[in-house]
């Protein structure tokens, strides 16, 4: 049961380490078991709060290390737990910066890729960061289909269209050709409505990483914006151990 596994309580162990980290000064100090997957405290702090509406966004801010480190972590399990979760691919939230900002030719970030690790593939993630904003750009190899996660619906109606289509050009036009998916410009690409949504302005970033971790089992999200704070305490926790908190399931 997904929804059991987000929501899953603390244990005693994990509140007394929660309280103890919450107590102590995280800036400047290198958290993390595995030297892999360690960051600096200060990236972490955001992870430890509850947000509030009478204080600044910047901090609750979640930051593109600690994303990209947990969906680093989604692919480390499901590679060490293959027939548990759904083989997939998230790429680093730079290449959708170099991207857009035109910093490196498509040629070139196609470059940054070896076939080994892409082949195969039944999902690709790309969560990118629109003027402090999150969202999932997301790819169904074997269903064919891209989307589009926004947590946030008034966001998606605003006009990110330039970002939308430069990404989506380099995916069909450049990176799925690349891997053998010569049609994927006829891909329908889909701006997704069923799925839950932020009811404050804070929580983009929480919402990108549950969405991914939710598509590693299926593609159905049990979760809502009140669980959020849980979520943020458990993904420190996650980065913390270098791996995902849950019981293997076979999906």
């Amino acid at each position: 049961d997904v929804r059991a596994y987000l929501v899953s309580r603390f244990t005693g162990k994990e509140n007394k380490r929660l309280n103890r980290w919450k107590t102590n000064e995280l800036i400047g100090k290198l958290i993390g078991r595995d030297k892999e997957f360690c960051l600096m405290g200060d990236k972490l702090v955001p992870l430890l709060m509850v947000p509030h509406a009478d204080e600044t966004r910047k901090e609750y801010y979640i930051g593109d290390s600690v994303v990209n480190t947990f969906f680093k972590l989604l692919k480390k399990r499901s590679d060490r737990f293959p027939k548990a979760y759904i083989n997939h691919y998230s790429f680093d939230s730079q290449i959708a910066t170099s991207l857009i900002q035109g910093s490196r030719s498509e040629h070139e970030v196609l470059a940054w890729f070896k076939a080994e690790k892409l082949r195969g593939a039944h999902k690709l993630f790309l969560p990118l960061c629109l003027s402090t904003h999150w969202v999932l750009f997301y790819v169904n190899t074997k269903e064919k289909k891209i989307s589009w996660l926004d947590s946030n619906p008034s966001s998606r109606i605003m006009s990110n269209n330039v970002e939308q289509h430069k990404i989506l050009l380099w995916f069909t036009t450049f990176l799925l050709p690349e891997f053998g998916y010569n049609d994927a410009n006829e891909w329908p690409f889909v701006v997704r409505t069923d799925i839950p949504v932020q009811k404050n302005w804070v929580d983009c970033g929480v919402f990108v990483m549950k969405y991914g971790d939710c598509l590693t089992h299926g593609d159905f999200f049990p979760f809502t914006q009140n669980d959020m704070v849980h979520f943020r305490r458990r993904i420190f926790l996650d980065i913390y151990r270098g791996r995902l908190y849950g019981k293997i399931r076979q999906v």
